[in-house]
């Protein structure tokens, strides 16, 4: 991940530690361990109505769906999320999604 750029040497007074980890016919691909963040940041925000996004949705003259596999590695995060995605290894800090 580091030479394809997805990831950088970095420092944050937050990390979290990785693991890799296999599917059933599948290859290894790291895991990020963010429980013990998630349980330090307070999330206040309104779930949406689904009877009303359903509504909506029926309406729309188009539905786009989208392959996302390699495009999650495409979208930045911002310098404040990048702190709190930070994580560990025996070979230093990382911070993925190298601006």
């Amino acid at each position: 991940m580091l030479e394809l750029n997805i990831i950088e040497i970095g420092q944050s007074d937050y990390s979290s530690p990785i693991i890799l980890a296999k599917a059933p016919g599948k290859d290894l691909r790291p895991c990020i361990n963010y429980r013990l963040l998630n349980a330090n940041v307070a999330q206040y925000f309104l779930l949406p109505n689904i009877e009303e996004r359903v509504e909506r949705l029926s309406a729309a003259k188009y539905i786009t769906v989208i392959d996302l596999a390699k495009g999650y590695w495409k979208i930045p995060l911002s310098d404040r999320a990048r702190r709190y995605s930070a994580f560990v290894t025996s070979f230093g800090t990382y911070v993925p999604f190298d601006s």
